[in-house]
């Protein structure tokens, strides 16, 4: 019976082991968007008016935005399976874990590309809050999908690596962003929509993992 018992319990470790994600550590950094501030709308290309820092920290069990730097998270990249976005030379892709390990930085929807309709994007899940929480680290599905991310290599040396919430490769690619609604990865405001003009300041956000300095230089 403890013979049984014994090749029950290390086969099912194996099962385990073998349908696990084979990921590896290579980056800690605390969350935070560069915001930039244009006078008009559409002049993403000119010079912004203003220019800051946006930290992020936990609160009440979602993301917040915070005067000084939150808790730190190690990025683990992972191999991608199925339509997982997969990283390259330029980039890395996989989960952000706590510093236990113990639960993956999750956001609450994705945008999903619809076939042959307009307009192109839907969010999924359409009616849930727009957050980012910490969820127990799934293996498959979208759970998994919610939590995967890319994470660029430094546009120069010391600076910071831009960070972007894409699960499958037929989402659409998200920044972390802040506003009326709340603190979530989504997609760039069309400010010609009047369905989701939130905010007349024409403010742009890119995403980063602080693993370096984050201001006008890089």
């Amino acid at each position: 019976m403890k013979t049984t018992i014994i090749g029950i319990a290390l086969a099912a470790t194996a099962l385990t082991t073998a349908n696990a994600l084979k990921c590896q550590k290579n980056a800690t950094g605390v969350l935070a968007t560069r915001e930039k501030r244009f006078e008009h709308k559409f002049d993403y290309d000119g010079h912004p008016v203003a220019e800051w820092t946006q930290y992020y920290k936990m609160k009440d069990g979602k993301l917040v935005t915070s005067k000084d730097p939150g808790e730190e998270y190690d990025f683990y990249s992972c191999e991608a399976e199925g339509n997982l976005v997969s990283g390259d030379r330029a980039e890395m892709t996989g989960v952000l874990k706590t510093k236990d390990g113990k639960k993956c930085l999750t956001n609450s929807f994705v945008w999903a590309r619809k076939p042959a309709k307009w307009p192109a994007w839907e969010q999924v899940p359409k009616d849930v809050e727009k957050k980012v929480t910490l969820e127990d680290c799934a293996e498959n599905g979208m759970g998994l999908r919610k939590q995967w991310f890319e994470l660029s290599n430094a546009h120069r040396p010391g600076c910071s690596q831009e960070l972007l919430h894409h699960g499958y490769y037929e989402d659409e690619s998200l920044h972390l962003e802040y506003g009326e609604k709340g603190v979530a990865f989504d997609r760039i405001k069309e400010l010609d929509n009047e369905e989701e003009k939130e905010e007349e300041d024409y403010r742009f956000s890119i995403s980063y993992l602080m693993t370096g300095k984050l201001d006008d230089t890089c």
